[in-house]
């Protein structure tokens, strides 16, 4: 049997059953049919089809899988709880005249797909410790030594990347077989319950292929969210660059002043970072975020900054100046809700800051430089502290060599 769109098992001048299979994918510890994942669309609309053209449907069984990832337990409730939803699917989906009920749907889950890992691994996993994984996979030895043993791997890198790129194919989550017989040779239903009853096996392998689809973040718009409450304008870009790395532009210009022009803040600064993330980027999938594939976890980064300002209090702490900046970065990323992440970040470095003194005329009009108190600050220690809303813009796109 094949993970396909269709397959038809014998032809149907034989006069025995035509099997119909298709395959649902489902996220990592998910339980709804998300038609936009991977080919699910090209596979609900063909279910639709079929369910429409085809009134002579006697039965249908659902065979469910969970990918070994997770604890076992859990993942025998996922596959269940896929079968349901699958089942659920169709039944909302029969046209108005068909006699398929909810007693015709038998339900088959088969708990932790490691048979459909050791096949993925075979056909597709080329990295250098091919040998060592398939390895583990064959070694007579329970599934959870099993999957202890690929957590082990590479410091963890490899079972992360197995989870990227192969997981999401044992999450066929739903096998749906459709059986129906042809009008001429019609058999009571329980003669037809006894054919679907045998083994997956048995059903001929088709191969089509098929446009496998992601996410990935291009860029990341940000905030610092303490600047906002001093009403200190900012906003910040950054974009992710090849497994670790991302380049960071930011900008800050507040630029207040009383319509008495006693008091003033007028700032104007910009400056960039480049950071480097502890981690390579692998999809942090869970059932409530959405998936993130850059700009989450530890980082160090690497900035420069420099500007102007103008600060005023009636006829003290009157400056004028200009400012350079140059230190270090270390900050926390995370997901937070669907589409938005929070950030929190501390920098040191070196600042310098040449700075001119003056004092205004006594209707605020005029300011007179007090050459006296020119001069220029330098300054070693914390320069920033951020705690930073971001949100990523992510697009979709086609991965390369989709297969199913």
């Amino acid at each position: 049997m094949s993970a396909s769109g269709g397959g038809i098992s014998e032809s149907a001048s034989s006069g025995t059953s035509i099997a119909e299979s298709f395959a649902i994918y489902y996220w990592r510890d998910r339980i709804d049919i998300d038609e936009d994942y991977l080919d699910n669309r090209a596979q609900t609309d063909h279910i639709r089809e079929y369910l429409a053209r085809s009134p002579h449907i006697d039965s249908i069984t659902v065979y469910a899988y969970a990918s070994p990832e997770g604890v076992y337990e859990h993942n025998v409730w996922l596959s269940r709880k896929r079968a349901e939803a699958a089942r659920r699917y169709i039944l909302e989906h029969l046209p108005a005249d068909r006699r398929l009920d909810e007693s015709c749907i038998r339900l088959r889950p088969m708990e932790e797909n490691w048979e459909g890992l050791r096949r993925e691994i075979e056909a597709n996993y080329h990295r250098a410790d091919r040998g060592r994984v398939l390895a583990i996979l064959d070694a007579s030895v329970g599934n959870d030594t099993k999957k202890w043993r690929l957590q082990q791997l590479d410091d963890g890198y490899t079972y992360k990347y197995i989870i990227r790129h192969h997981m999401p194919e044992l999450r066929l989550a739903t096998w749906i077989c459709v059986w129906e017989h042809p009008i001429a040779r019609r058999e009571p239903l329980p003669a037809a319950a006894a054919v679907f009853d045998k083994p997956l096996p048995d059903m001929p392998a088709v191969t089509v292929p098929v446009a496998e689809w992601d996410k990935r973040t291009i860029l990341a718009l940000k905030t610092n969210m303490l600047y906002d409450a001093a009403t200190w304008l900012n906003f910040a870009v950054e974009v992710p660059v090849a497994r670790r790395f991302s380049l960071l532009y930011e900008h800050h210009c507040p630029w207040w002043v009383t319509e008495s022009n006693k008091h003033c803040l007028e700032f104007l600064s910009f400056g960039g970072e480049f950071r480097w993330w502890f981690s390579p980027r692998y999809r942090a999938e869970s059932s409530t975020l959405v998936k993130r594939d850059a700009l989450v976890g530890h980082f160090l980064g690497v900035y420069g900054m420099g500007g102007k300002f103008d600060l005023q209090s009636k006829h003290t702490g009157c400056y004028q100046g200009e400012f350079f900046s140059v230190g270090l970065t270390y900050g926390y990323a995370m997901p937070i809700c669907k589409r938005l992440n929070i950030e929190f970040s501390i920098s040191a470095g070196y600042a310098r800051i040449p700075h001119r003194h003056y004092v205004p005329t006594d209707d605020w009009e005029l300011l007179i430089r007090d050459r006296s108190k020119s001069g220029t600050w330098n300054y070693f220690g914390p320069t920033k502290a951020e705690i930073a809303l971001v949100c990523p813009i992510l697009v979709k796109y086609k991965k390369k060599g989709g297969r199913r």
